[in-house]
């Protein structure tokens, strides 16, 4: 196949590969800092992702309040003001769970959450036009070659893009991860060895499905559902929702993606249909409900040790992937777009075509500014899950016999989500708004 070279810019040009939450994210924040860029996406249209529901915690309002989006995105934005979590054996309501309640008060936003796809297509439409136009599908990325100056990123349509780095943004099963390692240890990448191909560990899988307001049901709540390796859950905003069913599965693995049937899914309801989700609603009557079609996905967690290699750099699912329960996932790669590029911004200032050297001590910087909060967010993530799907006596015991007689949801906000939230970085160079009132001080403020 002949190759269609683009030629390279003669500034400094990022290509961002991945269109989805992250890599949007991306655009606009390297637009507003005036850095060149293209985002590469595989698919032909931007409204291509289905998952769980998304969530958006207080640090990320802070950076869309600089980018200008903050009142844009409200429309699109639900909440719960509270929590029951209950018995998925018999129903019984075992606490309330003030997490959300205290949170906002304490940080001043609230955690709110939409549709991905909602959100995906939000991204888009506020992004600049000139921007828009950077944005180019059916891009999937087949090769990475690294010269002395600069980057080429060959396409599987016979199209390649030199730019000055690569920002890998394409997610759980990034490509641009595997390439570079294959880089880096001089192998093709199907000779890689399978942890890393797939370096992170599946122990839970999710039935999930959208769901109108049921009667009986209270709008604007989350019910939490517990027992032994399974837990249930709905989120319900004003007047819509979703569910998701999480299984343990019976030996944690690190297997290539898994694409389930239907058979599966009828198989999994089988098992838990009649195991309750909320008061007086078992999982087989909500499933029935259901709006459009049921999803089974594996749920992978995990951290990889490089998150770099010459001019390519990771961020996002591709250097972690957080299991949904506590909703971080997006906040973390947003997190990881404001550490790389107010390092990026302030390194171009001075030198405008900055040398492989120097790119790869600042990613170097970047890595380790962000994996003390990574772990601290990857060990929140797996305890939540644990907490409702019990894994051993140790999370029943607590959950049963402790939580609902000790503080622990205070106690956990104020001394790890608290100051894990309040420590997080802004984009140092860009105005921030409004800032809401807190109870607590935020370490980081724009310096402008």
């Amino acid at each position: 196949m002949m190759v269609m070279r683009e030629k390279a810019p003669k500034h400094f040009r990022v290509i961002v590969v991945g269109g989805g939450l992250v890599g949007l994210t991306a655009a606009h924040i390297l637009t507003q800092a005036g850095i060149d860029f293209i985002v590469l996406e595989k698919h032909k249209s931007i409204l291509t992702s289905r998952g769980t529901q998304l969530a958006i915690w207080p640090q990320t309002f802070r950076i869309f309040d600089q980018l200008g989006l903050l009142e844009a995105v409200q429309p699109i934005l639900d909440w719960c003001k509270r929590t029951i979590v209950l018995s998925a054996k018999d129903a019984r309501v075992r606490m309330e769970d003030p997490t959300l309640e205290l949170m906002e008060k304490q940080l001043g936003y609230a955690v709110k959450f939409t549709q991905r796809h909602q959100m995906i297509k939000f991204l888009f439409d506020s992004l600049p036009k000139i921007a828009k136009a950077r944005i180019l599908l059916g891009k999937g990325v087949d090769k990475i070659t690294n010269h002395d100056d600069d980057v080429t990123v060959f396409c599987e349509d016979g199209t390649s893009y030199d730019g000055s780095i690569v920002i890998g943004a394409d997610g759980v099963h990034s490509k641009v991860r595997l390439l570079t390692r294959a880089l880096k240890t001089s192998v093709e990448p199907e000779e890689l060895p399978q942890d890393q191909k797939t370096p992170f560990k599946t122990t839970y899988r999710l039935y999930f499905g959208d769901l109108p307001l049921l009667p009986g049901l209270e709008p604007n709540t989350k019910y939490d559902a517990t027992y032994n390796g399974m837990c249930a859950q709905i989120v319900y905003g004003t007047d819509s929702g979703a569910f998701g069913i999480y299984e343990k599965l019976e030996k944690p693995t690190c297997t290539p993606k898994r694409y389930y049937t239907d058979e599966d899914k009828e198989a999994f309801l089988k098992r838990w249909g009649e195991f309750y989700i909320a008061p007086g609603r078992t999982v087989s009557v909500v499933d029935s409900f259901r709006l459009g079609d049921a999803g089974l996905i594996n749920l992978e967690e995990g951290l990889v040790d490089h998150w770099s290699w010459k001019r390519t750099v990771l961020v996002g699912d591709s250097v972690r992937k957080l299991e949904p329960h506590a909703g971080l996932g997006y906040n973390c790669g947003v997190t990881d777009l404001v550490v790389l590029v107010n390092e990026l911004r302030y390194m171009l200032l001075e030198d405008p075509c900055p040398s492989t050297q120097s790119l790869e001590s600042l990613f170097r910087s970047y890595q380790a500014d962000r994996r003390q909060d990574t772990k601290a967010t990857l060990d929140t993530s797996m305890k939540a899950i644990r907490m409702l799907a019990w894994p051993d006596w140790r999370y029943r015991t607590v959950a049963k016999y402790v939580m609902p007689y000790v503080p622990v949801p205070r106690l956990t906000v104020k001394s790890i989500i608290g100051p894990l939230v309040l420590g997080s970085p802004v984009l140092e160079w860009l105005k921030e708004r409004a800032l809401p009132a807190t109870t607590k001080q935020w370490k980081h403020h724009p310096v402008i």
